[in-house]
């Protein structure tokens, strides 16, 4: 049964860094676009494609996260364990450490809007980007911490 456990906590954490590398090659080519003109249809080609495989990416372990989350919804001797107090209380202060990159960016923002022209669709984008990607990472991180002192 441990070993199974040990096998859907693995396949959590690929899922989850899988789809958060997925999310940012989607989302990247989108951000960077902001900063350079319409007239180079080379990179517009190129933000496309990037961005379509790091859709498909993102999407299909979505989808792999949402199947497994099934699956131990359904087994609960395997969900227990893996939906412990150390879970989550990572999940608690990974949304606490996206909430505060959140508040940070806006403040930085809001401070460097003072001086340059931001456009509102860009601070937007990074917002969404950063409540995608804060909470996803500092989870990845704060579960490896937990691994490597276990090893």
């Amino acid at each position: 049964m441990s070993s199974e456990v040990t096998q859907l906590e693995t396949n959590r954490r690929l899922f989850m860094k899988n789809g958060l590398l997925g999310f940012a090659i989607w989302q990247l080519p989108y951000l960077v676009s902001y900063f350079h003109g319409d007239g180079v249809k080379w990179m517009a080609v190129l933000t496309t494609v990037l961005s379509l495989l790091g859709v498909c990416m993102w999407g299909f372990y979505l989808v792999k996260l949402v199947l497994l989350s099934r699956y131990m919804q359904k087994k609960l001797s395997l969900a227990i364990p893996l939906n412990n107090e150390y879970f989550q209380w990572i999940r608690l202060k990974s949304f606490t450490f996206g909430f505060w990159g959140i508040v940070g960016s806006a403040g930085l923002l809001f401070t460097l809007s003072l001086y340059l022209a931001i456009e509102a669709r860009l601070v937007l984008h990074l917002f969404l980007v950063i409540a995608v990607v804060f909470p996803q990472a500092a989870y990845l991180y704060f579960d490896k911490d937990e691994r490597l002192q276990d090893e």
